[in-house]
């Protein structure tokens, strides 16, 4: 069967990719500008295209990001579509 869209995140990746945006700063101010760049500083190599904030939005809060880290996490390991789950912090 066709994938409709990216495929998610590894867990692992996920898991260290959360981990450092709910606690180190200098980590989040690379995410933010650089999210290719910041996977691969978690050993994540393979293009991660959905992986990157939409213009005009900030990255969620730390505790916006505890809050609502097992749905994050779900929809960063799962197939994710067209829509990325760190590119919706409106919602948050």
């Amino acid at each position: 069967m066709a994938q409709d869209g990216p495929q998610g995140l590894p867990p692992r990746i996920a898991k260290a990719l959360l981990d450092k945006l709910e606690t180190d700063e200098a980590f989040r101010a690379m995410f933010s500008s650089a999210p290719a760049d910041a996977l691969r500083a978690l050993g994540h190599t393979d293009a991660a295209p959905c992986i990157a904030l939409k213009p005009g939005t900030t990255l969620a809060s730390p505790a916006q990001i505890k809050a609502q880290r097992s749905k994050i996490e779900g929809l960063m390991v799962g197939i994710q579509g067209y829509d990325c789950a760190l590119s919706a912090q409106e919602g948050y």
